[in-house]
């Protein structure tokens, strides 16, 4: 078999083996050793007296640029493809199911949800306020100003005990002589649902569309039983 006719079948052999989805950098990587070696072949054992025209050699040097350029390009994917297997999609998979604290809300679900919360240096007492899902007030109840955690039994203003799988958020207000002086959002654990990027950071997205950089993320924990 003459080289021209051994270097086109390699050639075709090569573009068979690069259409299919399963092909490996390692097979690539091979195809283009085995062209390069029979292109050097050819012209170091060709017959002086008969030169390989000029046309079928710049086709075949076409057909080797084409390889280099499909080596190349498979080694671009596969960076690719590592980096969203072990890097940023990696990353942001691990927020998904994640309690972490923030200001929204968070559903009862028959035990006392962990609520934190900040009252004003000025306070002469602090008040915590209880919000449901359509943001009607349902419970309030004084809470200790020095101190900045308290758990919500999950009772309501009618004595009634609130239904589990609703959603309730919570504020304080800071008193002094019985006026507010402040009002700020307390904080309750719940669930990641979804994590997005925005300009390069991780933001995190709750059940009642509470949104948070991951940045800001001060107290996490696993999912309680």
């Amino acid at each position: 078999m003459d080289p021209v006719s051994t270097l086109s079948q390699a050639s075709a052999g090569f573009a068979r083996a690069t259409a299919s989805t399963t092909t490996s950098q390692k097979d690539v990587s091979g195809d283009f050793q085995t062209f390069l070696s029979l292109l050097t072949a050819q012209l170091r054992n060709q017959d002086p007296l008969k030169p390989v025209e000029s046309t079928a050699f710049v086709a075949q040097l076409a057909s080797f640029s084409a390889v280099e350029q499909q080596v190349q390009s498979n080694t671009k994917l596969e960076g690719i493809l590592e980096a969203l297997a072990s890097g940023a999609t990696g990353g942001l998979s691990q927020w998904i199911g994640q309690e972490v604290r923030n200001p929204g809300s968070a559903p009862y679900e028959n035990k006392p949800l962990d609520v934190l919360y900040l009252s004003h240096t000025d306070a002469d007492r602090v008040e915590l306020i209880v919000y449901d899902e359509h943001n009607n007030i349902v419970a309030r109840q004084e809470v200790d100003k020095n101190a900045s955690n308290v758990q919500w039994s999950g009772i309501l203003a009618d004595g009634t005990r609130a239904t589990a799988g609703a959603r309730f958020r919570f504020e304080t207000n800071s008193l002094k002589d019985g006026e507010v002086i402040a009002t700020s959002p307390a904080l309750v654990f719940s669930t990641v649902q979804e994590v997005r990027k925005f300009e390069g950071q991780p933001v995190l997205y709750f059940a009642d569309g509470t949104q948070m950089f991951a940045s800001d993320v001060e107290a996490m924990r696993t999912p309680q039983a």
